[in-house]
């Protein structure tokens, strides 16, 4: 399944120093996204 050109789902994560980023803070600029599937 292809989700190329899909709206992503909103979602928010943290930092190392616990410092919170709103994906919809990035709207308008370019934003590389890696996700890994955990194996184990």
């Amino acid at each position: 399944m292809t989700m190329v050109g899909q709206k992503a789902v909103p979602f928010s994560l943290r930092d190392l120093e616990n410092t919170p980023y709103r994906l919809e803070s990035f709207a308008g600029t370019w934003l590389l996204l890696v996700f890994h599937r955990h194996l184990g």
